[in-house]
């Protein structure tokens, strides 16, 4: 067996697998927005961060130990909001991929010719390519929204301290 699956489906099985899969990972990735707050997660990436690079000055400054350990103390409920927020979505978009996986993609009436793995085998295979595109592309769109809410906290931040 060579590195690369056959299948043994043709090719308007295989355009039918393709579109419910790319469906079914844009459906997972409208889920894991709606039920994550994107700009809370944001801004929480964004306090992270700051803590982060002023940890980081405490420990070059050689501070003592008793400062730093407050500053990560300050930061661990972000950081558990954040992995909440993250798991969220799991709860509901795992069992819609079992359910796809193991129920509705071996039932599809495709002919006798397509054997329920190697369906499911490409049901797997496009959801994990365009799961791993949508997410490069999503990952580039947050990066680029917490650079832009760790520029306002910063604009925040001087405008705070001067009352």
């Amino acid at each position: 067996m060579g590195l690369i699956p056959t299948f043994t489906l043709t090719q308007p099985q295989e355009i039918i697998v393709a579109v419910i899969a790319i469906a079914y990972a844009l459906v997972a990735v409208v889920v894991q927005r709606k039920l994550s707050n994107a700009k809370r997660l944001r801004e929480i990436q964004a306090q992270i961060s700051k803590t982060t690079k002023e940890m980081n000055q405490m420990v070059k400054a050689k501070a003592p130990e008793a400062e730093i350990m407050a500053k990560q103390k300050e930061m661990m409920p972000l950081l558990g909001e954040s992995m909440r927020s993250s798991m969220k979505p799991m709860f509901v978009i795992l069992p819609m991929f079992l359910i796809m996986y193991y129920v509705l993609i071996p039932r599809l009436p495709l002919g006798a010719d397509a054997t329920s793995k190697s369906i499911q085998s490409f049901f797997f295979i496009v959801v994990f390519v365009v799961g791993i595109i949508t997410a490069l592309i999503m990952m580039v769109y947050d990066k680029q929204q917490t650079k832009k809410a760790e520029l306002q906290l910063e604009k925040k931040e001087p405008v705070a301290s001067d009352k």
